[in-house]
């Protein structure tokens, strides 16, 4: 974006080299806490690239209030990827060279392939897939959803069918939730109590000396025996695609650590999101995985830092002879109140935009990645030319 464009939306300090960063990457991840605006930047992020190459742009998400579909100007976007249509980009005044597709993640399909691939037969597949307990597995462990995405991203990249895939993580109270669920799955399948049901210890126990357990004497009354035998038979079968799913955390976090990968941190300069903000780039660095940007969501005008603007406000919120003297020169009268309520309104935005300024700051320490701001609109980004400002910006 030119400095003109970038002048006429009131944006200081646009850098112009994400977009050009991010394009040649197979996989984009945008991470960040929950609330910061994560689907539309991926969203915009899938535009941008659209308009500025020939690639097939996929945007996944998993975000169930569908807010994805609704800045594409989709009815709704399902588990099939469904193209955004370049008729309706033009009637929207975007022109595209590429193709842009979006689709959101099936969580049951997706754990089903996983156990299906891993499963050493069919029939153990088959079995694990008809019991019960399988169905409520997938919230048995921290970081399902985020495992089921890395899934996801890993197959769709496997597959080749497009050239750049962009991630909209998990919403979750932990970003770095992502980068660890891979290894909690593998934790999960292969925990030692798993070991110990699915073994011959508790049957052997049981029979031999049940009334001498009072834990398995318990359990037999409250569970009967047919569901503990149930259950070890279960986790025996889940053990037995522990070496593939190990296999594949490896294989994910050699994707994660490729020059094909790039990970974008989305963010707002609110307290809370802009240190777990801080927190995950750190971590990024740590697990050896590529950043290549921030964008900072809502962030204030420049203006409101203006020092000429900063005397004005003071003298609106605390002279006291002021609303008279406005009175005087405007020919009819102005309400103190007022007067003061504008003033003191004013400082209160002021003191945010210093907030932001010294947060912003921060991220000088976060290397070479471009930082991108993205202002506070006046209205929700909630169709397709919102949507395409924003990626005027990136």
């Amino acid at each position: 974006m030119s400095a003109d464009r970038a002048a006429a939306l009131g944006v200081a300090g646009v850098d112009e080299r994400l977009v050009t960063d991010l394009q040649h990457l197979d996989v984009i991840i945008c991470c960040g806490s929950g609330g910061v605006g994560k689907t539309t930047v991926s969203a915009a992020l899938g535009l941008a690239i659209a308009q500025r190459t020939d690639q097939r742009v996929l945007v996944l998400t998993v975000d169930p209030a569908h807010r994805l579909a609704t800045a594409l100007g989709l009815r709704e976007i399902g588990t099939e990827p469904v193209k955004v249509s370049r008729a309706r980009l033009r009637r929207a005044g975007i022109e595209v060279e590429g193709e842009l597709v979006a689709a959101m993640l099936d969580m049951k399909s997706t754990f089903d392939s996983l156990v299906t691939r891993m499963a050493p037969t069919r029939r153990d597949a088959k079995r694990i897939l008809d019991n019960r307990f399988y169905k409520g597995i997938s919230d048995s462990f921290i970081g399902s959803h985020e495992y089921m995405a890395m899934e996801a991203l890993y197959e769709l990249h496997t597959a080749g069918e497009y050239d750049t895939l962009i991630i909209d993580t998990p919403p979750s109270r932990n970003a770095l939730d992502f980068l660890e669920a891979p290894n909690r799955l593998t934790d999960f399948v292969g925990a030692k109590m798993l070991s110990w049901l699915s073994g011959p210890t508790l049957f052997g126990m049981r029979a031999v000396n049940l009334a001498a357990t009072p834990f398995l004497r318990m359990a037999d009354r409250l569970l009967g025996a047919d569901v503990l035998s149930e259950v070890a038979e279960f986790v025996a079968d889940l053990q037995k695609i522990y070496g593939g799913v190990q296999q594949r955390a490896r294989d994910v976090y050699r994707l994660l650590r490729s020059p094909q990968v790039g990970f974008v941190v989305v963010t707002t300069l609110e307290p809370a999101p802009f240190a777990e903000a801080e927190y995950f780039t750190a971590r990024l660095h740590e697990y050896r995985m590529p950043l290549r940007g921030v964008v900072v969501n809502r962030t204030l005008p420049q203006s409101l830092r203006d020092r000429t603007a900063l005397a004005t406000a003071q003298a609106l919120a605390d002279d006291a002879g002021l609303p008279a003297w406005l009175s005087t020169r405007m020919g009819h009268r102005v309400a103190p109140d007022s007067v003061h309520a504008i003033g003191d309104r004013w400082l209160h935005f002021h003191a945010m935009a210093e907030r932001d300024a010294r947060q912003l700051s921060r991220l000088e320490g976060l290397g070479e990645a471009p930082v991108v701001r993205i202002p506070l609109f006046s209205e929700d980004v909630s169709e397709l030319q919102g949507l395409a400002r924003i990626a005027a910006l990136l």
